[in-house]
């Protein structure tokens, strides 16, 4: 998607540090934060491959009924869900934040029993995301070099949803809004209101027939808009061939390749807790991230890029980097953990780019950074909670 919104922190490319402001979210998605996961599976008629998906038929059926929005949060997020990964479309994205812009090309193949993406960068510097079930690989032909890692519990546009089919979204009230259009699509406007000010209010445009995202804001308590992402032009149902882009994922001759390990754990076995819980957020995922870093700059630079931008732009993840994610439902927070190293971590005010925060400290011998689509007092929040502890292992 595009560049990661930590620019004080975060890589241009890998191992070249950023001289302009580089958010991302999850231009990979719509990526961002709109940020990247695994569906829900559920059955569901297919064309034949190479083909169209009937709109009106079986398959629309499968991702989720025409007509009103459904308003209690079990249904919206499973309709959101399924109109994203059980469906073929291709189109053109645009993410605002802060001033800056960043557009991305998404194509997502839904053949009846895998799905693979592709989302190429049309701003800066070359890119491309593939995703492939649950691998992400990432291409910079510029500098030959590629990323590959699986994918975590992070998701991005237009999924905009935790990857749980429990996510029921209690924080957030969900409100109906007047009927609108988006890329030339009729869409039902959704405002999900949250029901406390730890988190932001979204604004969502859905496709009317088939529930497909068509645009998302993230918007302040002062009724202001952080961030944006929509598609400029999409067409639905048009499939290219999974083969195809499968090919074109794994033609990696004359590339240096990064492969992070990635080592499921929990806080408590690594010796850490959350004294209190930060209310709504609960735990989906904690792991070690164990490959080596080449930028020389603090380890969460390149792992937050990526987690906290709803992007898949995944620069080489860093030797030892914990990072623990916690999700309302909708929204994510990320914790990484590392050593402190004085020639590396350098305190800073926080960090926003658009919607997405982050702080950073130090805590004894170790840096703590905090990075999520919520207001600044709500990371603080979680880096006041966390405590060190003697790890269960021991």
């Amino acid at each position: 998607m595009t560049a990661s919104p930590l620019h004080a922190h975060g890589l241009t490319a890998p191992g070249r540090p950023c001289a302009t402001h580089h958010w991302s979210r999850r231009a990979g998605l719509f990526a961002w934060q709109l940020m990247l996961g695994s569906a829900l599976v559920t059955a569901v008629c297919a064309g034949p491959a190479g083909g169209t998906d009937n709109i009106g038929g079986p398959s629309a059926s499968a991702a989720g009924q025409a007509g009103a929005v459904p308003l209690d949060g079990p249904g919206l997020v499973k309709r959101l869900q399924n109109s994203v990964r059980l469906r073929s479309y291709s189109g053109t994205y645009v993410v605002t934040a802060s001033g800056s812009m960043s557009s991305a090309r998404i194509v997502h193949t839904w053949d009846g029993r895998r799905q693979v993406e592709r989302v190429e960068s049309l701003d800066g510097q070359k890119r491309r995301v593939f995703r492939y079930n649950d691998a992400v690989h990432v291409l910079w032909p510029g500098s030959r070099h590629a990323s590959i890692e699986p994918r975590g519990a992070l998701h991005g546009f237009p999924t905009s949803v935790a990857n749980d089919a429990a996510a029921s979204l209690d924080m957030y009230e969900v409100l109906p809004g007047a009927d609108d259009r988006i890329a030339g699509y009729d869409a039902q406007t959704v405002t999900l209101r949250p029901r406390d000010n730890a988190r932001f209010t979204q604004r969502w445009w859905l496709e009317r027939q088939t529930g497909l995202l068509l645009r998302a804001d993230i918007v302040n308590e002062r009724g202001e808009v952080l961030e944006s992402a929509a598609f400029s032009e999409l067409q639905l149902g048009t499939r290219v061939p999974a083969q195809a882009l499968l090919a074109e994922m794994n033609q990696l001759d004359g590339y240096r390749v990064s492969r992070s390990r990635i080592v499921n754990t929990d806080l408590d076995r690594e010796g850490w807790v959350l004294e209190s819980p930060v209310a709504g957020f609960r735990p989906v995922q904690c792991v070690q991230r164990l490959a080596s870093d080449s930028s020389g700059r603090g380890a969460a630079a390149s792992a937050a890029a990526a987690a906290v931008s709803r992007a898949v732009d995944i620069a080489p993840a860093a030797t030892g980097l914990l990072q623990a994610i916690y999700s309302d439902g909708l929204t994510h927070v990320s914790i990484f953990i590392e050593s402190y190293r004085p020639a590396a971590h350098v305190p800073e005010p926080v960090i926003a780019m658009g919607a997405t925060h982050a702080i950073a400290r130090r805590r004894g011998d170790w840096w703590i950074t905090v990075v999520g689509d919520v207001p600044p007092a709500t990371l603080r929040q979680f880096a006041q909670v966390l405590e060190r502890r003697k790890p269960a292992s021991q």
